[in-house]
């Protein structure tokens, strides 16, 4: 194993509070990192933003609300993210009893001031000049989709699509994906055992399961291994360039490896550490 030399920058930590989990992680367009965490335990979810130079919390516990007075979509616990724009991020409920979603909340990623809502939609893509969305429905025992347009901005429906045509599916098709959107750079899964040929010399546990990102001169690896007294799960994480230049522990203990738990975007690494803090490490 290389020797560490040198150390990067730690930029900030951000504790998402007690019993919370960081669950979602999400850029809008100018920069703003948006995330969802969730407390099993009161069985509620809330979004926050952070600015993602100094990890500055902007917004702090955001519910979308039905209406004024009518309660948190998704009994404050089955929200989820779906896409952002420039300055506004899209979340969603779920339809009852069931995986589905249901609802567009539109809000604005460094006030949490809501833009616009659509509880009768259901989202499909982020096309950037509109979004696709279609409104379920059921007729004669079998669910049907009417598809449509909105503007990203006021929700505000632009053109109606109609059922499932070739336009629509067309439109799917060419959605940029939401990674590629952000510019995130995710990781890719490397088995057990594997030995990158970008770390000559670098010899990782046979048994241990393997992730990684490559950009530039950066190779980032979560290493997640079994063991301990009580067989859970640690899961590591180091950074190389020409040698180890950063590590830590994302989780010890855990009752399964926590594998997607890191990203790059632009010149910093984010990760979960220990489910409730969210960590930003400078690459330059």
């Amino acid at each position: 194993m290389k020797k560490k030399k040198k150390e990067l920058s730690l930029s900030w930590k951000h504790h998402a509070g007690r019993n919370m989990v960081v669950w979602q992680i999400m850029f809008t367009g100018s920069g703003t990192l948006v995330a969802q965490k969730r407390d099993a335990e009161r069985r509620q979810a809330f979004f926050f933003s952070l600015d993602p130079g100094t990890g500055t919390s902007l917004t702090e516990g955001f519910q979308p609300q039905y209406s004024e007075g009518g309660g948190p979509a998704g009994e404050g616990w089955f929200t989820g993210l779906e896409s952002t724009s420039e300055k506004l991020v899209y979340c969603h409920a779920y339809q009852q009893n069931s995986p589905e979603h249901l609802g567009i909340w539109a809000f604005e990623a460094d006030s949490a001031t809501l833009a616009w809502l659509r509880t009768d939609l259901v989202f499909s893509a982020n096309l950037d000049s509109a979004l696709l969305v279609y409104r379920p429905s059921v007729f004669a025992g079998f669910p049907e989709r009417h598809f449509m347009l909105l503007d990203p901005l006021s929700g505000v429906t632009l053109r109606e699509l109609g059922e499932e045509n070739p336009e629509t599916m067309e439109l799917r098709r060419n959605a940029i994906p939401e990674e590629e959107r952000q510019q995130l750079v995710l990781p890719e899964f490397a088995g057990n055992g594997a030995l990158l040929p970008e770390l000559p010399g670098t010899t990782l546990p046979a048994y241990a399961m393997t992730e990684y990102i490559m950009a530039g001169r950066v190779t980032v690896i979560a290493l997640h291994e079994q063991g301990g007294a009580r067989g859970g799960w640690k899961s590591s994480l180091r950074v190389y360039t020409d040698d180890l230049v950063y590590e830590d522990c994302m989780q010890r203990n855990a009752e399964a490896p926590v594998q997607n738990n890191f990203l790059i975007r632009g010149h910093k690494l984010y990760y979960i550490k220990e489910k409730e803090e969210l960590v930003s490490v400078g690459l330059s």
